[in-house]
């Protein structure tokens, strides 16, 4: 057997190594993205706030709207925080 032969299988061993990895890193990567969109599916929030008087609007009522909106419970915990805040502000 010659050298160049000897090294040509080499070559070919190596290659297909290569291949085969890059074939299981781009599989892998499409199920990440796969199950990353599922996720993304799943996770819904749906903020429904109004904007006072346009765009100006306070910055802390639209913070307030959006947090009433993601857990109404917490109704008098977040109004008890503004009335405190409010206070910290005038004291």
């Amino acid at each position: 057997m010659s050298r160049n032969n000897f090294n040509k299988k080499g070559q070919v061993g190596e290659t297909m190594t290569w291949v085969i990895a890059t074939i299981l890193l781009i599989v892998i990567l499409f199920i990440f993205i796969y199950a990353s969109t599922l996720m993304a599916k799943t996770k819904n929030i749906h903020i429904n706030f109004k904007l006072g008087q346009g765009i100006s609007s306070d910055r802390i009522d639209i913070k307030t709207q959006m947090a009433l909106s993601l857990i109404p419970s917490n109704k008098n915990t977040i109004e008890r925080w503004i009335s405190q805040e409010g206070a910290d502000e005038n004291g």
